[in-house]
Parts: C-alpha cells; structure tokens; sequence
C-alpha cells in the first residue's frame, strides 16, 4: 500500500506512549485502522491525526473487549 509510506511529521513516540499496552495484534490493527481513515478522508497520506485516532479507537474496542470478559 502506497498510502503507508513513511511521513515525515509523525512523532512516533508520541504514538508509542499512547500505545504502551498494546499487543502486538492491536499495533497492527492501529496501522491498519490510520490507514482507513486517512483512505476515508481521501488522503494520499497517512498523517499523525490519523494514527491518533486509530489509538483512540483500538483503545475503545479494547475497554468493551475487557468488559465482555470481566
């Protein structure tokens, strides 16, 4: 996917600490869901914002997730 390629503006770090708990399938499911939403937005880029709000997301799924199983 051409729309993965690096972007220069993006603070990984910043991305890693929101990120901390996450597994390894969930990272994946965060690169995935940035990709679909700057797709969404029509963006030939993925940008910060969109991987932010990929975290959000997969965060989200996750709190249901745990209360399913609690």
């Amino acid at each position: 996917m051409q729309i993965l390629k690096n972007v220069p503006n993006i603070n990984f770090e910043e991305l890693a600490r929101c990120a901390d708990d996450f597994n390894g399938a969930q990272c994946k499911a965060v690169v995935t869901e940035a990709g679909m939403i700057a797709l969404r937005e029509n963006k030939v880029q993925i940008a910060h914002e969109h991987f932010v709000a990929a975290i959000l997301e997969i965060q989200a799924d996750k709190k249901i997730n745990s209360f399913l199983y609690a």
